[in-house]
């Protein structure tokens, strides 16, 4: 009798580690589909968009460098080309764009640094420029928003180079 105890014990205890195996390559496999997706953060640098005030709006470059503030914090440079396509002078500028830090918070302007563009566009006329935009250093990805007045008529989802 106590044999058959032991053997049950046994089967019973080899079939549970069993099933934590298999439950385990599950949630392994859940994991890596995870990571994958939050590897695959879109980079949209190139991307043209026409906005309902007649600009034609494109980001060409992202780069990072070291924060003016902080050392915890990187500044964003992004380098945009705009056309205007309207039959008048239009104006864009740097402020005109917000960024929004993987942190889930927005970050405007750096307003500190004179290099940022800004300017009158005549009707027909591109322009290139950059926006610097002060970031938390361990940010990976931001989201990009042409919002003049508060209106948000575009956006680009970025991936934040390393230094």
């Amino acid at each position: 009798m106590k044999k058959w105890a032991y053997m049950a014990t046994a089967i019973v205890a080899s079939l549970s580690l069993v099933a934590c195996s298999a439950n385990s390559n599950e949630t392994d496999k859940n994991n890596k589909a995870k990571v994958e997706t939050k590897a695959e953060v879109k980079n949209e640098v190139g991307k043209m968009v026409e906005t309902s005030n007649n600009l034609q709006i494109k980001v060409i470059g992202v780069k990072t460098g070291f924060g003016q503030s902080t050392d915890k914090k990187d500044m964003l440079q992004v380098t945009f080309s705009v056309k205007n396509t309207a039959k008048e002078s239009s104006g864009a500028g740097a402020a005109d764009f917000q960024v929004k830090a993987d942190d889930g918070k927005t970050y405007k302007v750096y307003g500190l640094e004179a290099k940022n563009f800004g300017t009158e566009i005549k009707s027909g006329q591109t322009i290139t420029g950059t926006g610097y935009y002060e970031i938390p250093a361990e940010t990976k990805s931001v989201t990009l928003y042409y919002k003049p007045l508060e209106q948000k008529m575009a956006q680009w989802q970025l991936k934040v180079p390393s230094k």
